[in-house]
């Protein structure tokens, strides 16, 4: 961000006396590649997050000089920066975007989100050619368009993911790799609410019930303990015995979604199911890798509607609060990043708004006098227009 400085000081005059000083200038900051060397006195590390500050006064300009020396400042950085922009293609964008995200968890998915855009762009266009108004083109004709796949339109979150995607890789290129002036500005589509499932008591009898026909012998424990925990599918199957402490009752788990790890306390039925498995506890809990053909399967046995094995999760938090659960335990137990994901859950509570009604509730006299004031007006009426049709 750019912005004019002033300073202003006095100092002694060849007289003794006390001289004002004025000097005009300006300070802005630009984006560089962090530097490893360190400060000498306080030993911190130069341009940490790729950021640097230039600042400059001269006592010589004024407020005007000093527009004009920021313009022409500016101008340079972006001559230079469009320079390299022109170097920097699209296609070589995408490549070092990858390797400066090699260990996200969901890179392959960016991997597809990017080569929409370059089958769109082309691999050899140059960054700086990305413009705010091809962007816009491209989100307008799949607003438009319709899956091959589903025969329906695109969903909200089917473009908004790829938008997500490009904008993360353009802000790189601003902010990091210092081939772009600025990021074009990108509108994600507004995205309806997430899909709440849940079962009720008869639903999760037959769903268990059909679980225990299936051939696969453990379906029935894992979609117990996930129906009991809220775990997710991956940390739910990637369990390991070292992670079940049965003496507490609880379970570790380190590799989570958000990142943090967090202990999951069992209910007493998760605890029964778990310590029913047969052994050796050594290394994997479950030995099954994939149940979705065989949930699948129980599901349709179940005649159940509209339900996956991510709704399991959905289940444990809806009857969680429904039953007078608090949020924020809610959130600790799901591994919520904010109290906000979990305030999708917030309406099933009992006393959700019942309390907030009860605080406005008028009392038992308070609202006969108002039945008395509301009757009076209306007498008042009356008359009134009696008195009228008599004239």
């Amino acid at each position: 961000m750019a912005k004019l400085i002033k300073r202003t000081w006095t100092s002694r005059g060849p007289t003794g006396h006390r001289v004002r000083k004025v000097a005009h200038g300006y300070t802005l900051q630009v984006p560089c590649r962090p530097c490893p060397h360190r400060d000498t006195k306080t030993g911190k590390i130069l341009h940490p997050n790729g950021v640097r500050q230039v600042r400059v006064v001269n006592s010589a300009w004024s407020r005007e000089d000093a527009e004009k020396a920021l313009a022409s400042y500016l101008l340079g950085v972006e001559q230079e920066q469009a320079k390299a922009s022109a170097l920097t293609t699209f296609g070589e964008g995408i490549e070092q975007y990858l390797k400066a995200k090699a260990r996200k968890r969901s890179l392959a998915f960016d991997k597809l989100y990017l080569n929409q855009f370059k089958e769109e762009f082309g691999a050899g266009t140059p960054l700086i050619d990305i413009t705010a108004a091809r962007i816009s083109t491209w989100k307008a004709d799949k607003l438009s368009a319709v899956c091959p796949r589903t025969g329906k339109p695109y969903a909200a979150a089917s473009i908004n993911r790829p938008l997500a995607a490009l904008r993360h890789l353009l802000q790189l290129a601003h902010e990091e790799w210092g081939v772009l002036s600025a990021v074009p500005k990108i509108r994600l589509e507004k995205e309806p609410q997430g899909r709440i499932r849940w079962l009720e008591p008869d639903e999760e009898v037959r769903l268990l019930a059909a679980c225990a026909k299936s051939r696969n012998p453990e379906l029935t424990k894992i979609v117990t303990v996930a129906l009991e925990s809220g775990l997710r599918k991956g940390e739910l199957l990637g369990l390991t015995w070292d992670r079940v402490d049965l003496s507490r009752g609880v379970i570790r788990l380190e590799q989570t979604k958000s990142g943090k790890r967090r202990e999951v306390p069992m209910r007493q039925v998760v605890y029964d199911t778990l310590a029913s498995l047969p052994g050796p506890r050594e290394g994997q809990v479950f030995q099954t890798r994939s149940i979705r053909t065989a949930f699948e399967n129980a599901v349709v046995d179940a005649k159940l509607e509209d339900f996956r094995l991510h709704d399991t999760r959905h289940h444990f938090a809806s009857w969680f609060v429904m039953r007078g659960g608090n949020l924020q335990a809610l959130k600790e137990i799901l591994g919520h990043a904010s109290l906000t994901m979990t305030q999708r859950y917030a309406h099933l509570s009992p006393d959700h708004l019942r309390s907030e009604v009860a605080k406005t509730e008028r009392l038992a006299n308070s609202r006969a006098v108002s039945t008395k004031s509301a009757q009076s007006v209306v007498d008042a009426v009356a008359a009134r227009e009696g008195a009228a049709a008599t004239i």
